[in-house]
């Protein structure tokens, strides 16, 4: 039973120290969510860009919009894009995704929430498994934008709300400068 208590602390600490980077201030309330890690998700290509509203830097409550856009164009491969499979991308009609089943394993006990999410620019993998050329959008409302770090010590992004995990985005950092793809 120790053990299971100190990887919650762990994972706590671990979330608070990402909220209060990402927001320059100390943390004031635990939320609870209404939604377990699912066994897996559906890994569909990756994340170029992730689009949110936060107060950080800024009086409680006064939202500025945030675009933190994939530097590096040969570094893409790290931002995975899993999706839970209620989650809906919002493709065009007749565009196809093409996925792979991705396993979570160990995943962490807390989630920093960081900011309101407004949306997603990401690329497909085709039938092949190769990231097409053709970008995408998915607006997002009413959902949230957190952060996690995983055992192995990856942070993870993901977008959720009260009672679903939506996505899971791979390869960031959560900075004061805000979220570095």
């Amino acid at each position: 039973m120790r053990r299971m208590v100190e990887n919650r602390r762990r994972d706590f600490d671990a979330a608070k120290k990402l909220r209060e980077t990402f927001t320059d201030r100390p943390m004031k309330k635990q939320i609870d969510l209404g939604w377990q890690w699912p066994r897996s998700m559906e890994c569909v290509g990756v994340c170029t860009a992730v689009m949110y509203s936060s107060d950080k830097w800024q009086k409680i409550g006064q939202l500025t919009d945030y675009k933190h856009i994939s530097e590096s164009a040969a570094g893409r491969e790290e931002h995975k894009l899993l999706i839970s499979s209620n989650f809906d991308l919002g493709l065009p009609r007749g565009v196809d995704s093409f996925s792979e089943s991705y396993a979570l394993d160990r995943m962490p006990n807390a989630v920093a929430e960081l900011a309101n999410i407004l949306g997603l620019q990401y690329q497909l993998y085709d039938e092949h498994g190769k990231l097409v050329d053709d970008d995408y959008q998915v607006n997002i409302v009413r959902a949230k934008l957190g952060a996690a770090r995983h055992p192995n010590g990856e942070t993870v992004l993901l977008v959720y709300t009260r009672s679903a995990l939506c996505c899971l985005i791979t390869g960031f950092e959560v900075e004061k400068d805000g979220i570095v793809l």
